[in-house]
C-alpha cells in the first residue's frame, strides 16, 4: 500500500503542477523538478484554503488524489513530458523509496507533527489550538500537505511523506539541470555548484526521519540560490520575468515550511537591484505568481495568529495583545528564552540550565556551546564538507584554463554571511538553518575557484556521472545500514510490514473537541458548523 500511494501521489503532484503552470503562471520549463515543486505549492495552497471550511477526510483527499492523476495522464498522453524527464523522475523516485521505509520518525513527529495532521483530518482548522500543545504554535505547511495524505487503507502511515516529495523533486531538478548544463557546455560554475548541491543534500540529509520541518526548507533554499545566481549572471534579460515567477513560488514555500525563513527574502535583493527601474519590475508585481505567493504567505501568517495569537511565535513583539485565545506576552517571552537557551546548548538530553535568562546574554553561552555542540555536530559537519571539497578537487582538477569566466556572487555571499551572523547570535543550532548556511559559505567560493581548473575535455562527463552514481550509492547504502540497525533495535522488517511505529500518545488529540466539550474547565466555542475556538 505504501509503494502504491507513494507512486500515485507523485503522479498527482505532477498533474497539479502541470495544470497550475500551464493555466495560471505560464513558467517556461521542461524540468519535472520545477513542475513537481509547483504541484506541491498547488496542494499546499489547496490545503490551506479548504481546511478553513472542511476536514480533510479520506473521501475528500481521495478525490484530490484522483483528480491529480487524471490531470497527469491527460498531459502524459498529450506528450507534454519528455521520455528523458520521466526516466529521471522514476529513477530518482525508485532510489528514494528506500528512504521512506522507516520505523522511527523525527523526535517531534509523535509530539506535535502527527497530532496536528490528524486533527486536520478530523476537523475544520480550529482557532487557539496553541493552548493544547506548545508545538502547535509553530505550524508548518508540511502539516497542511500531510493532511491531504490521509487516504483509504493507509492507516495514518502516509503522514511522513511530504518531506520525501520535497527532496525528490529537488533532486529531479538538480539532475535535469546538471545534464542540461553538460549538453550546453557553458559556464562550468553552475554545473559544479549543482553537483555539489546534489552531493550535500543526499549525503547529509539522507535520513528522512531527521528532516522535521527544517531540512526541506534548507534544501529549497539551495535550489533558490542556484536560480538567483543564474539570473544575476545572465547577460540578457528576456527570460528574467519567467525565472522570477518560479523564485516567488519557491520562496513562499520556504517561508510556509518555517516562518523563521522569511529572513531569506533578502536573497532577492540582487534581483531587485537588477530590475527595479525597468518595466519587468511592474510585470512581476502584477503577475499571478506574485499574487499567489502573497496569498500563501497571508495564509501562513493568519494560521500563526489562529494558533497562537502571534504573527511569528515566539517573538512577543509580533503578538496581538488581549486576543481571546492567545498567550500572555510574558508566557511567549518565556518560550522564546527556552528555545534560544536550547539552541545555545543550555539544555539537551539529560541536562538543563536553571539560569536561562543570564545564560543567553552576551557570550556567556559560547564556551558551553563550543564544548557541548560545536565539538560534536558542527565540527563533524565542517570536516565532512572539507573532505568532500578535497575529493571533488582531486577528481575534477585539470590544467588551469586561460579564460576565466567572471561570476557575480559577492553581494549574495555577503547576504549569506549576514544571515549566518543572525543565526549564530540567536539560534546557533544546525537544524535552525545552519546546515545550508555552512554549505553555501564553503561551496559557493569553492565553485568559483575550481572553475579555473575545469574543462569539458578528458572524460569530464564520465567523472560527473561517476560522482552522481557514487552519491546515489552512498544514499542507498546509508539507508540500507539504517534499516539493518532498525531491524536489530526494533525488529522492523519492511519486507513484512512497511508501517512506522504508532503509539497512544500520537492519538491524544484524536476527537479532542468532543472531549473538551465534556470538560468544564476548558472554554470552547463553536463559531460555525464544527469550527471551534479555544478560549484561554
Amino acid at each position: 500500500m505504501l509503494l502504491f500511494y507513494y507512486i500515485v501521489i507523485i503522479l498527482s503532484i505532477i498533474g497539479y503542477g502541470t495544470i497550475f503552470n500551464q493555466k495560471i503562471i505560464n513558467y517556461r520549463t521542461n524540468n519535472l523538478g520545477h513542475i513537481g515543486l509547483l504541484g506541491v505549492f498547488s496542494l499546499i495552497l489547496i490545503s490551506y484554503i479548504t481546511t478553513q471550511f472542511l476536514a480533510h477526510s479520506k473521501a475528500f483527499n481521495l478525490s484530490i488524489l484522483i483528480l491529480g492523476n487524471v490531470l497527469f495522464f491527460n498531459y502524459f498522453f498529450k506528450k507534454k513530458y519528455s521520455t528523458k524527464d520521466i526516466k529521471i523522475l522514476f529513477l530518482t523516485a525508485s532510489i528514494m523509496f528506500i528512504s521512506i521505509l522507516i520505523y522511527k520518525n523525527h523526535d517531534d513527529f509523535p509530539y506535535y507533527h502527527f497530532p496536528y495532521i490528524l486533527m486536520l483530518s478530523e476537523n475544520i482548522h480550529p482557532i487557539g489550538i496553541g493552548k493544547l500543545n506548545i508545538g502547535f504554535n509553530t505550524h508548518s505547511s508540511i502539516f497542511l500537505l500531510g493532511s491531504l495524505f490521509h487516504l483509504p487503507g493507509s492507516n495514518f502511515n502516509l503522514f511522513h511523506l511530504p518531506v520525501a516529495y520535497f527532496m525528490l523533486f529537488s533532486n529531479v531538478f538538480l539532475l535535469s539541470f546538471i545534464f542540461q548544463q553538460i549538453l550546453k557546455k557553458e559556464k562550468l560554475f553552475f554545473l559544479f555548484f549543482a553537483i555539489s548541491s546534489f552531493i550535500f543534500i543526499n549525503i547529509f540529509f539522507y535520513r528522512l526521519a531527521e528532516h522535521g520541518t527544517d531540512r526541506s526548507a534548507m534544501i529549497l533554499i539551495i535550489i533558490l540560490l542556484i536560480h538567483i545566481l543564474i539570473i544575476i549572471n545572465r547577460d540578457y534579460e528576456t527570460d528574467d520575468l519567467n525565472q522570477i515567477k518560479f523564485l516567488l513560488i519557491l520562496l513562499s514555500i520556504i517561508i510556509s515550511l518555517k516562518a523563521l525563513y522569511i529572513l531569506y527574502v533578502i536573497f532577492l535583493l540582487p534581483i531587485f537591484f537588477k530590475i527595479y527601474n525597468k518595466k519587468i519590475f511592474f510585470d512581476v508585481i502584477i503577475s499571478n505568481s506574485f499574487f499567489l505567493s502573497l496569498l500563501l504567505f497571508v495564509f501562513v501568517i493568519v494560521t500563526n495568529i489562529f494558533n497562537s495569537g502571534c504573527l511569528l511565535f515566539p517573538e512577543a513583539k509580533t503578538c496581538i495583545q488581549n486576543i481571546s485565545w492567545g498567550m500572555s506576552l510574558d508566557k511567549v517571552e518565556e518560550y522564546r528564552i527556552h528555545y534560544e537557551n536550547w539552541a545555545k546548548a543550555g539544555a539537551g538530553a539529560g541536562y538543563t540550565n536553571t539560569d536561562k535568562i543570564n545564560y543567553i546574554k552576551d557570550f556567556y553561552w559560547f564556551s558551553n556551546w563550543v564544548d557541548k555542540y560545536f565539538f560534536n555536530k558542527v565540527s563533524d559537519l565542517l570536516f565532512s564538507l572539507a573532505f568532500i571539497i578535497i575529493i571533488l578537487f582531486l577528481t575534477f582538477k585539470e590544467k588551469k584554463e586561460k579564460n576565466e569566466i567572471k561570476i557575480k556572487f559577492k553581494f549574495l555571499y555577503f547576504l549569506t554571511v549576514f544571515l549566518f551572523l543572525i543565526w549564530f547570535f540567536n539560534y546557533p543550532a544546525l537544524r535552525y538553518g545552519g546546515y545550508n548556511l555552512f554549505f553555501i559559505l564553503f561551496f559557493l567560493p569553492f565553485s568559483i575557484f575550481i572553475q579555473k581548473y575545469l574543462s569539458y575535455k578528458n572524460n569530464f562527463t564520465k567523472k560527473v556521472i561517476f560522482i552522481l552514481i557514487l552519491t546515489s550509492l552512498i544514499f542507498f547504502g546509508r539507508n540500507i545500514n539504517r534499516l539493518i540497525d532498525e531491524n536489530k533495535k526494533y525488529s522492523y522488517n519492511p519486507f513484512k510490514n512497511t508501517e512506522y511505529r504508532l503509539n497512544d500518545s500520537m492519538f491524544r488529540y484524536q476527537n479532542i473537541f468532543e472531549k473538551i466539550k465534556k470538560d468544564e474547565q476548558n472554554k470552547i466555542t463553536e463559531i460555525y458548523n464544527n469550527r471551534y475556538i479555544l478560549i484561554k
